[in-house]
């Protein structure tokens, strides 16, 4: 296994190669494996709070035992246009400069703090939104329950296009078992069946 320190070797990122990123193919993919592991958490935190509802022995979940096991929502989000160093390394001096000077780059794209806000705003939108709490077979509202369904923001608003690949579980299992668990293992307890 991987150390920390890399005393055993080198970890896998570690041997990434320090490349240019000029089509920004390194970009889109680190976005991919965010989206991907999205898609398992939220398969297995849903997945193991239904069976620990499920085995608590009680006919009906109560409150203190739905705290036992609180909700989780994933929620994907991008954040839109930002003018960040990656967006202005990769479009140049002469792109920033020009856009800069013309007051363009205030106009076309949101600083840090706006970009960083269309993420909170995907949050309170989900959450100002919600119906009243339904019955579930397990007692537990399924309101309170985490759903599988992938929902992508964008720009604080649902229904951005998200790549069939990032709903793809059997990719998103692949990727947490040959990239991110061997990172990983070491430095945190991993929970069982993950």
């Amino acid at each position: 296994a991987n150390d920390i320190n890399g005393e055993h070797g080198k970890s896998f990122i570690e041997t990434i190669p320090d490349i240019p990123d000029s089509d920004l193919s390194t970009y889109a993919q680190s976005k991919l494996a965010i989206m991907q592991f999205s898609t398992l958490l939220r398969h297995q935190l849903g997945s193991n709070r239904r069976d620990k509802i499920n085995n608590s022995n009680e006919q009906h979940v109560t409150n203190d035992e739905t705290r036992l096991f609180p909700p989780v929502r994933i929620i994907d989000a991008h954040p839109g246009l930002v003018w960040t160093p990656l967006l202005r390394n990769h479009i140049g001096n002469a792109a920033t400069d020009m856009l800069q000077k013309t007051g363009l780059a205030n106009w076309i794209y949101k600083c840090p703090s706006e970009g960083a806000s269309a993420i909170v705003s995907a949050v309170d939108y989900y959450t100002s939104r919600e119906e009243p709490s339904k019955s579930s077979d397990c007692g537990a509202s399924t309101e309170e329950m985490p759903s599988k369904e992938q929902i992508y923001f964008v720009n604080g608003r649902p229904g951005g296009y998200a790549a069939s690949e990032s709903r793809d579980l059997d990719a998103s299992s692949r990727l947490w078992k040959e990239v991110i668990l061997p990172e990983v293992e070491d430095i945190v307890k991993v929970p069982k069946g993950w």
